[in-house]
């Protein structure tokens, strides 16, 4: 029983009854079931990232949880925050495809080596297309590499890239220079925000670049 049914063509506050004609209990058991099977598999293929590719582990999950950090305090729709956390987590299983001492080469990579890498982000939108999200995780893989002012490997710009794909490219670039790779050490925090903050509006989507330090300030 309700004291009133809020529909228009009804006079205010019109005694009524809430009728369900359709149970959808099952339908939702089976939505959830799927979610965390696609997680399970989501964290299998990070694993096994993991272990072809020791010196960037946890890359991926840390900027998994930085990118859908920022998309929350952006208020994003939870669509959208959940699209950048899943597609963080599964940028790097391109590499996969990646012979594995090219992944663990200690030396400087040549130009050829990285585009090796460039391409396995390609790979990792492919491999996913199939797949059933929610939201748009492949086509957030195929554009992170985007740049605001169209210079990036398919020539988008602005807000014509995805939102979650801004956020991912801004979170892997911070991540990636205060990490430790073969090659080189770690970057200070402070000369990775000045990246950032130097290449908003080029590079960078500037509001997504003001988010990080509105987090890194206030909230970590």
């Amino acid at each position: 029983p309700l004291a009133h049914i809020p529909v228009a063509s009804l006079p205010k506050h019109t005694p009524g009854v809430l009728v369900v004609e359709q149970d959808i209990t099952e339908v939702v058991h089976e939505r959830e079931r799927r979610l965390t099977t696609q997680n399970h598999l989501i964290q299998t293929l990070v694993k096994l990232v993991d272990k072809r590719d020791p010196f960037a582990a946890n890359h991926s999950l840390l900027v998994s949880k930085l990118a859908s950090q920022i998309a929350a305090d952006m208020q994003l729709r939870r669509e959208l925050v959940e699209t950048t956390r899943i597609a963080g987590t599964l940028m790097n299983i391109g590499k996969i495809l990646v012979p594995s001492e090219l992944l663990t080469k200690t030396a400087q990579l040549t130009s050829a080596e990285k585009k090796i890498l460039q391409d396995s982000v390609t790979s990792a939108a492919k491999l996913l297309e199939n797949i059933d999200f929610d939201g748009p995780v492949a086509e957030t893989l195929q554009q992170w590499q985007e740049k605001w002012d169209g210079t990036g490997p398919h020539g988008l710009h602005g807000e014509r890239i995805l939102i979650s794909a801004r956020i991912i490219a801004v979170a892997n670039a911070f991540i990636g220079m205060i990490s430790p790779r073969s090659w080189r050490t770690a970057i200070p925090i402070e000369s990775a925000t000045k990246f950032l903050i130097d290449n908003a509006d080029t590079q960078f989507d500037r509001k997504v670049v003001i988010a990080l330090m509105n987090y890194m300030e206030n909230k970590n």
